[in-house]
């Protein structure tokens, strides 16, 4: 039975802004955001395409994707809202209109670069067209950053009416597991569990209500769960390590690491700083303003040798780290 398990506290000590990813982008607004909406297909940690809202992967094999590599067409799932109307393309075609409107001030334009048009086929299908041959056609409407939103309630939202949609942006109505009932920006989220989810039949979502409480700091979560017993669960407790172990050996939860593509770097300023060059100081000119050494290779890579990042996870991350020498893990 979908709700069966009760309630669940969930800590995030940096607590999302919003519940719109494509206004604010950070991975807290996105995971804040996912629980109510969802994109057409999602990638697992191991690198696989899983549909979400979408019947299937369209690939070159079974025709979704077309030959030349012009296009991809996606057929949605009979899904509802939690509002209880259907899903449909409109809703594909809207959400791309409403990020790539310039006035709207979208934090993920870049995945829906390439595309000269998205298209309603019929009601439950979605073509998009790409400028070019696309051989990766899965960055538009792919994972939590490219969602589905309703066209019903943001259709007079885009644009420069964007930013004042306070309550969409806080409120979306979703295709997800749970609803919104109350969000504080840079505080609280509550959700209660979609009665018109399509896995309410398996028992989908377990949990009845959600409380994703933001605040405080990444050590007083970590005691909150594994000292205190004040919330069931903890993310991002970068903590020192030995401090951490300390407080799971208290045995009332476990400690737990999860890898993607996400890489703490150092990013190297490749243009002139010089305060002299006034308003072309760090300007990148069509490369005709280069940093005076910084472009050399022999001394970047000087800079890179000399970073001991194993002392550098062993200190600031423990298990939830791993060392790279380069941006791709």
């Amino acid at each position: 039975m979908a709700g069966q398990g009760g309630n669940i506290t969930i800590l995030m000590w940096q607590a999302a802004t919003a519940l719109n990813p494509y206004l604010s982008g950070g991975t807290k607004e996105i995971m804040a955001a996912s629980l109510v909406i969802e994109p057409l297909a999602e990638i697992t940690p191991d690198g696989e395409l899983v549909p979400k809202l979408a019947a299937d992967i369209p690939t070159v094999e079974n025709g979704g994707v077309s030959e030349d590599l012009l296009s991809i067409t996606w057929t949605l799932k009979d899904t509802v809202w939690s509002d209880g109307t259907p899903v449909t393309a409109d809703d594909v075609v809207f959400s791309y209109e409403y990020c790539i409107d310039e006035a709207t001030g979208c934090t993920q334009s870049s995945l829906y670069a390439g595309i000269d048009s998205v298209e309603a086929v019929d009601s439950k299908t979605a073509k998009v067209n790409f400028s070019s041959p696309t051989p990766y056609p899965y960055s538009p409407f792919v994972t939590g950053q490219a969602p589905i939103i309703q066209k019903a309630q943001f259709e007079n939202c885009i644009g420069a009416a964007a930013a004042g949609c306070t309550d969409a942006n806080f409120g979306p109505i979703g295709t997800g597991p749970f609803m919104v009932r109350e969000f504080r920006t840079n505080d609280t989220a509550v959700y209660d569990y979609n009665p018109n989810y399509r896995g309410n039949a398996e028992g989908q979502p377990f949990f009845g209500e959600v409380l994703i409480k933001g605040g405080g700091d990444a050590d007083a979560t970590a005691r909150s769960v594994l000292q205190l017993d004040e919330a069931d669960y903890a993310w991002n407790v970068q903590v020192d390590p030995v401090v951490l172990a300390d407080l799971e050996s208290n045995g009332l939860g476990t400690v737990m690491s999860g890898f993607a593509t996400l890489v703490e770097r150092i990013m190297i300023n490749q243009t002139n700083a010089d305060a002299d060059l006034g308003d072309l100081r760090s300007v990148y000119d069509d490369g005709n303003n280069p940093h005076p050494f910084l472009t050399n290779p022999d001394i970047v890579k000087a800079m890179s040798m000399a970073i001991d990042r194993q002392t550098l996870v062993d200190v600031g991350y423990g298990a939830a780290g791993r060392p790279t020498c380069n941006v791709w893990p």
